[in-house]
């Protein structure tokens, strides 16, 4: 009986030995650094592998697939082989499929959210003190609730990003510094314009 008993344990044991997972060949495609990276450099493809890691080996928040961070910048050093996780990466740039000469300006609004506005919506802009428009059918990029804009109980109004192309900028820059103490713009949200087919 003891006899049988050691031979179904030693079945078992190299049967387990064969498994892929025993073998070594299991794990989770994970995207590390092929070459160690200064800090503030851009990722290109050449500077990510993709190695099988197990699960247990894989930081929180590893990164599967290269292209998702090709494009952003180290927020510190990676060494070489050292697994990709978002918050060792600045942010995607803002200005992301924008024309070449746009550029991004956080504005303070009366209000955003009750508005409408959402990221990837086109709007117009007002200045509250002369009701002049200061842009005109421009790309939302980013929207702030005032409660997430004030540090230390301070008091901030609601803010915007817009992607502003040169004239725009111009006009828009003019506006905040006419701005009196309290004042701000108003969002007016444009109808979307149909793709054509």
């Amino acid at each position: 009986m003891v006899a049988a008993l050691l031979a179904g344990v030693a079945v078992w044991v190299g049967l387990g030995a064969l498994s892929p997972r025993a073998a070594g060949t299991a794990g989770v495609p994970t995207v590390v650094a092929a070459r160690d990276v200064a800090a503030g450099a851009v990722l290109v493809a050449d500077d990510l592998a993709v190695v099988q890691r197990a699960a247990a080996d894989r930081p929180d928040g590893a990164v599967s697939d290269p292209a998702a961070v090709v494009g952003r910048a180290a927020a510190g050093p990676l060494l070489a082989r050292e697994a990709v996780t978002p918050n060792r990466l600045l942010g995607g740039s803002v200005l992301a499929g924008q024309p070449a000469d746009h550029v991004a300006l956080t504005v303070p609004v009366v209000d955003a959210t009750g508005a409408g506005a959402r990221p990837g919506a086109r709007v117009d802009l007002y200045a509250t003190g002369t009701g002049e428009r200061a842009a005109s059918d421009v790309v939302v990029l980013a929207v702030r609730d005032a409660s997430e804009s004030g540090a230390l109980g301070s008091s901030h109004p609601p803010q915007v990003t817009l992607s502003l192309g040169p004239d725009d900028a111009t006009r828009v820059a003019r506006g905040l510094s006419a701005l009196e103490a309290g004042q701000s713009f108003v969002v007016a949200i444009r109808q979307p314009v149909a793709t054509p087919q």
